[in-house]
């Protein structure tokens, strides 16, 4: 610990699409379009999958998805690696013209986080490529440490992608975890690992979706009040 730093009270773990990140409302994302591109460059079918479709899954549970949709009934892995591979060439093209924006107040989050000793990282879906270049466009990827993340490569489930990511904020597994997310899959992975929950409602997930999922408090957007809700959620006596 630095001197002079907060010792460490908690780990806190952002999701990204629709918590920290978005394109704008009106258009389809750059990582949906490219997601449907990769699709039909593999399987050959046009499919036109929506963000309801993706929203709090993988991206590996994204490509078996979009594999069965074109014909593969029983994709393999190693297909559904190839889509992914394909899925982030096209992100790196699809975005230079539909750029991702932050939401919230993502800086003043950490700044907040920081300062009463949280230990932050990230619980995404995204692979480790996809999640830089979507924080890269965003102007927020110098926020965090990507090695302290869990990506949607990295375990079968959502809950899978959670625990890598805690162990990599702390490898002792002792300090509390807390999950930042905008749907109920967030809500039931940090569930799965006995993590809080704080939602952050995007479009069709509602405070009330968020709450009646079992998130243990919901916010407005990601700010600096966001480490006042997770101190008191891991007991933290200031």
């Amino acid at each position: 610990m630095r001197p002079g730093a907060a010792p460490s009270l908690c780990v806190v773990l952002f999701d990204l699409d629709g918590t920290l990140v978005a394109s704008e409302a009106k258009t389809s994302s750059a990582g949906l379009i490219a997601m449907n591109l990769a699709a039909e460059r593999l399987t050959g079918r046009r499919i036109l999958s929506d963000s309801a479709e993706f929203a709090g899954r993988t991206d590996v549970q994204i490509a078996h998805l979009l594999l069965r949709q074109g014909g593969i009934r029983d994709p393999k892995p190693e297909q559904a690696a190839e889509l992914v591979r394909l899925y982030v060439e096209e992100l790196a093209r699809q975005i230079a013209v539909r750029p991702y924006f932050a939401l919230g107040d993502p800086a003043a989050a950490v700044r907040a986080l920081t300062a009463i000793g949280a230990i932050i990282g990230l619980g995404t879906g995204n692979v480790p490529r996809g999640a830089e270049i979507k924080l890269s466009s965003a102007g927020i990827a110098h926020l965090f440490d990507l090695a302290r993340g869990g990506y949607g490569d990295q375990g079968r489930d959502r809950a899978e992608v959670l625990a890598v990511g805690a162990r990599r904020c702390d490898p002792s597994g002792k300090l509390p975890v807390v999950v930042v997310g905008d749907t109920p899959r967030d809500v039931a992975a940090a569930r799965a690992i006995a993590a809080a929950c704080v939602g952050v409602p995007f479009f069709g997930n509602t405070a009330e979706v968020l709450r009646a999922a079992g998130a243990d408090a919901v916010i407005p957007a990601v700010g600096a009040e966001l480490a006042e809700v997770v101190g008191c959620l891991v007991g933290y006596p200031g």
